[in-house]
């Protein structure tokens, strides 16, 4: 009852709060999730790779690899404890993306005094990060999610375009657009949403960072709250005292309508229904749940 109760007080707050910065916007743009070794050599030996499901691929590059199923505006990857060099990576560990679709926008939020929230800029983008108390770091990651927007030279470089001020990116400017183009020939069309297992300690500053960049409370219940901007949507999941945040269920279109079907990938599951699908990760429990 606790549980709900606190719940329903964030939502009352997150529901008047709007983005800090109006003419700004964000959009999915990638994610990753950490399974199972055994459930990662069931995918690269599954019809999700093997099949006209999705165009997708192992990417082995100089310090890490990965799964990587491409959509026409975002796309997934796919870890194992060990696809970074030097690193364990725990399973169920995940790190989620946005692209800032308004140019000169990301570094004028007015950001929080908690530092949980935090501005840096690289030699190719602008960014935002959200580190929760449970954040686990690895080499890919700096926090549980990051919106990032191009810088001029990155932009003009990698897409023969003019860079300006006044800049509307495409969602497509931030991924191979070889790669986009080849998706629209297969059933996967993209990622509408995501559900995410989190500690109810970190809820405010998620939803928080959430309503900074654009998202607003679309529905609540029970322990969830949904958070949507009109493109895509991320569910928070409070229901289970988790060790770390992690992506459960990714949600997805597809290009054309398709029978009901289930595949079971591993210790992972997907749902293709009519012109839907979802894909439930780490069904067997192990992502560990705390027991204090």
């Amino acid at each position: 009852m606790k549980r709900i109760l606190t719940i329903f007080i964030v939502f009352t707050v997150c529901s008047g709060v709007r983005a800090q910065t109006q003419n700004c916007s964000v959009v999915l743009n990638h994610f990753l999730i950490t399974v199972d070794s055994t459930t990662y050599q069931a995918i690269l030996d599954s019809e999700v790779l093997n099949s006209d499901f999705a165009y997708s691929h192992e990417k082995k590059l100089r310090s890490y690899s990965g799964i990587y199923i491409i959509g026409e505006d975002n796309y997934i990857e796919i870890f194992h404890p060990k696809s970074v060099d030097d690193e364990i990576i725990p399973i169920g560990f995940s790190w989620i993306c946005q692209a800032s679709l308004v140019a000169n926008c990301t570094k004028n939020y007015d950001l929080p005094d908690d530092k949980q929230i935090k501005y840096y800029s690289d030699e190719d983008f602008d960014c935002l990060s959200l580190t929760t108390q449970d954040s686990v770091y690895i080499e890919a990651s700096s926090g549980l999610m990051t919106t990032r927007e191009m810088k001029k030279g990155l932009y003009e470089s990698w897409t023969k375009k003019t860079f300006n001020d006044s800049l509307k990116f495409q969602t497509t400017d931030y991924n191979s657009a070889a790669e986009s183009d080849s998706s629209r020939n297969y059933l996967f069309n993209n990622v509408t949403g995501i559900q995410i297992n989190m500690n109810l300690r970190d809820s405010l500053r998620i939803m928080q960072y959430l309503n900074l960049i654009g998202y607003t409370v679309e529905s609540s219940d029970q322990n969830k709250l949904k958070f949507s901007n009109s493109i895509d949507f991320i569910e928070l999941d409070f229901s289970k005292n988790v060790e770390f945040a992690s992506i459960s269920v990714i949600y997805f279109e597809l290009n054309q309508p398709t029978e009901s079907k289930l595949i079971s990938v591993g210790n992972t599951e997907i749902v293709l229904e009519g012109n839907t699908g979802k894909w439930k990760m780490n069904k067997l429990g192990l992502i560990k749940s705390k027991t204090h």
